[in-house]
């Protein structure tokens, strides 16, 4: 049944039923929506995916795993190495074992230097006790016994301490010959 416009703007069928114009645009207006809703785009106008290896970041991962690693030994080798400090020497730890430093290079040349050191200081020990004394002993006993004369005649009071012979044969400065003169026969 075709449908005749009207002059009032409404559609008139064949069988005399009558739609208004206002009602037809706004079913078509609807289908047409729904139609829009429902279409798919042809352009795709979404962000790009994301690649999974940039969210990972394996190799900062790998990395920050290595230097936890890292850490983890150098503190088990301290915690180790003060466990035996404080079981064993308890003070401070500076001698170093290592082969590497065990021996010197320099220590057959500082032997030999301190070989030939020795043989010099010996040879001058032996020259020194060969030498002849040049000091005369028993001219300074002469010398001395008299300015021990010159001393008596110069001082006004003598004092009984001038002479060294004297004090040598004397033995009342220990007590002695006061003691024994004491004791009856």
């Amino acid at each position: 049944m075709p449908a005749t416009p009207s002059a009032k703007g409404n559609l008139a069928r064949a069988d005399g039923l009558i739609f208004p114009l206002l009602f037809f645009t706004q079913l078509n207006l609807f289908v047409s929506s729904c139609q829009l809703r429902d279409m798919k785009c042809s352009i795709d106008n979404k962000g790009p995916r994301a690649a999974s290896h940039l969210k990972t970041k394996a190799k900062k991962n790998a990395l920050m795993e290595e230097r936890f690693a890292q850490i983890e030994t150098e503190n088990r080798l301290l915690l180790e190495k003060m466990s035996h400090i404080m079981r064993f020497k308890g003070g401070i730890d500076c001698t170093n074992d290592s082969v590497k430093y065990s021996h010197s290079l320099s220590k057959e040349r500082r032997k030999r230097e301190l070989q030939r050191i020795t043989k010099e200081n010996q040879k001058i020990l032996k020259r020194i006790q060969a030498a002849r004394p040049t000091y005369n002993h028993v001219k300074w006993e002469e010398e001395a016994n008299r300015n021990n004369e010159i001393l008596q005649n110069i001082c006004e009071f003598k004092p009984q301490n001038c002479r060294r012979e004297e004090q040598e044969d004397d033995d009342s400065i220990f007590g002695y010959t006061e003691f024994y003169d004491s004791i009856p026969e």
